[in-house]
């Protein structure tokens, strides 16, 4: 099935810069994560917005090897579950079909994730194997298709540029190493931050004789062109590398996405087939990148072996890149605008701010409880001091009506003059 949806393209937008030169590194064998992410639906128009079915998809990140995804909560409810030509998984939502004038629609999504590192065999250019000994059913990861079509006229000159590198080498891993040098001395990364989409390998290499742009994605697809076009199996992965070093914030699509990102910084690499090891990542961009000395750091110090990285879509036969631009005009051309807010919380971190409404309800509570408390407490002392001085005040009167009522009064007389000026006094006290 192909199509496209708002929120993974949404994704595909989001292009973190600084991850190439900011590594976290992992801690512990196994984490838990919490990935939240609250996207609004803006009507600013003057009509109706009909919702497509791409608007109400969002992508559930898989199960792997290293990685168990549970939906934890979904507002509104998930209508059903697609599946894509790749294989990735994506739910509906249970949404309108329409958005009025001025109204906004709120979706959140909550997931659990647990990682664990990925291990890396240990690798070596004399212990590789051959183009021949890859597997004939991994054909498909070879073909001419989505973002890396080779044979059509505009990527030919990648193809013949791939078969001049290889030379008569049929070593996987060196030919893979010699790739990423070519690409890491012609193919410079965008300076400064900003979100990006997608672009072709035409458009990151524009010919064999010229220094080409380009980000994670763009460098990773234009080494899958390579490697396909003669043999290699390889595709595209995307994922997050999970940290609170990173934030994102900004605006795109003239205006009509806004993105507020926080604990994940979004990536692209290639996963490639290297015989005797299997699928192993080739990241340019996170591992080559940053020392451009030995290729062979794409593979031991990439994102997905060095990091905790969510894993999200992978792209072996659609055009995501066509994909994306589709989308992205779409959504120019309408009265939609979409805010988008996702983070990543570890679980302690997430534990505080998911269930921050009862603590904070117990904690007024017991405020109230407290203040109560002391206002009795010194209310009591209050009155139990007026007292003492109020006691000590009508003793010292006594004593000074007693001095002043004269000796010769009869006795009714003096006892009708102390009940007098004392009852008011005593009997209150007493």
């Amino acid at each position: 099935m192909r199509r496209s949806h708002t929120i993974r393209i949404v994704v595909l937008t989001i292009v973190l810069l600084s991850i190439i030169n900011c590594k976290v590194g992992i801690s512990g064998d196994e984490k838990e994560y919490y990935y939240k992410l609250r996207m609004s639906f803006i009507n600013n128009g003057s009509n109706d917005y009909f919702l497509t079915l791409e608007d109400k998809l969002f992508t559930v990140f898989p199960n792997t090897s290293v990685q168990q995804v549970y939906i934890v909560e979904a507002n509104p409810s998930v209508e059903r579950t697609l599946r894509d030509e790749d294989g990735n998984l994506f739910a509906e939502l249970n949404l309108p079909e329409t958005i009025r004038p001025g109204e906004n629609i709120t979706v959140t999504i909550l997931m659990k994730i647990n990682l664990i590192s990925r291990s890396l065999p240990q690798v070596s250019i004399d212990s590789s194997g051959t183009l021949f000994d890859i597997p004939v059913e991994l054909v498909n990861y070879t073909t001419s298709s989505g973002a890396w079509k080779y044979e059509n006229e505009d990527l030919k000159y990648i193809a013949e540029l791939a078969a001049h590198i290889r030379g008569n080498d049929t070593n996987v891993l060196r030919i893979i190493c010699e790739m990423v040098e070519f690409i890491g001395s012609r193919v410079e990364y965008p300076s400064g931050e900003e979100l990006r989409p997608p672009q072709y390998p035409s458009q990151t290499l524009p010919s064999p004789g010229e220094r080409g742009e380009g980000d994670c994605d763009d460098q990773s697809t234009l080494l899958i062109t390579m490697l396909r076009s003669i043999g290699i199996p390889a595709y595209l992965q995307t994922g997050g590398v999970l940290s609170t070093d990173y934030s994102l914030n900004g605006n795109t699509w003239d205006g009509h996405l806004t993105i507020s990102s926080r604990g994940i910084g979004w990536h692209g690499w290639v996963e490639a087939y290297i015989p005797p090891w299997g699928w192993l990542p080739v990241d340019i961009t996170y591992g080559y990148y940053p020392q451009r000395q030995n290729p062979l750091s794409s593979i031991k110090y990439s994102a997905s072996a060095t990091e905790h990285v969510l894993e999200s879509e992978k792209y072996s036969n659609m055009d995501f890149v066509a994909e994306s631009l589709r989308t992205e005009e779409r959504i120019k051309r309408s009265s939609l605008y979409l805010h988008v807010e996702e983070e990543v919380y570890t679980r302690s971190l997430f534990d505080n701010n998911l269930n921050w409404g009862e603590p904070l309800k117990k904690s007024i509570i017991l405020l109230i409880l407290l203040l109560t408390i002391l206002v009795i407490v010194l209310a009591t002392l209050y009155l139990l001091e007026r007292r003492a001085y109020l006691k000590g005040f009508n003793n010292v009167r006594i004593e000074i009506l007693r001095l002043t009522i004269p000796d010769n009064l009869d006795v009714e007389m003096q006892h009708k003059l102390r009940v007098t000026n004392l009852k008011t006094s005593d009997i209150s006290l007493n």
